[in-house]
């Protein structure tokens, strides 16, 4: 017995075969809507990864390398932080205190060179590293709003990162004179 049904479709045997061609027939035009709807989706991003592409701003080593921050930074930095000549010939602070080259003789670290700018900013990295541990056992309220509001995070990211560089340039852990220490070759 043959009955015509949905769409035009020929629908044989008994009630419950119609019903399941019905049902597979709406699961393919389901399924090829499905599709379609993937490929206008990825299209679309492909179109605005091809857009995003030509409209990035690369930054020249000069831009860099002229005052050692990129375009957007927020922070001071610790080059040229360290201008005095006292600065020139100082004594190791923190951990790095009590070290001594091969003859016995205590070092002195020159605060104005680039060496150690450049390891006050790791110094400064290992202060961030530490509060952002820190910072990961506190338990926030979703008291005034939602619990991982982005604003709030890139602000609190911010304030971090400011207490880190406060620490590094405030306190004498001594981790940039060790690091400038062994990078320059004094100990040997």
């Amino acid at each position: 017995m043959a009955v015509q049904g949905i769409s035009g479709l020929a629908i044989t045997g008994t009630l419950s075969n119609g019903q399941q061609t019905i049902q597979a027939a709406q699961e393919k035009a389901d399924e090829s809507r499905f599709l379609s709807l993937i490929q206008e989706m990825t299209r679309e991003k492909n179109a605005d990864i091809q857009a995003a592409s030509e409209s990035v701003e690369t930054v020249a080593s000069s831009q860099v390398s002229s005052n050692h921050r990129l375009k957007g930074d927020y922070t001071e930095g610790f080059y040229n932080y360290y201008t005095s000549e006292k600065d020139k010939n100082a004594a190791p602070q923190g951990m790095a205190a009590n070290t001594v080259n091969s003859q016995g003789k205590k070092l002195t670290i020159d605060r104005t060179s680039e060496l150690y700018a450049q390891s006050k900013e790791l110094e400064n990295y290992m202060m961030k590293m530490m509060l952002s541990s820190m910072r990961d056992t506190i338990h926030h309220s979703s008291l005034f709003g939602k619990e991982n509001d982005f604003a709030r995070e890139m602000y609190e990211d911010m304030l971090y990162d400011n207490y880190a560089e406060a620490l590094t340039k405030n306190t004498n852990f001594g981790l940039a004179d060790q690091i400038y220490l062994e990078l320059s070759g004094l100990k040997a």
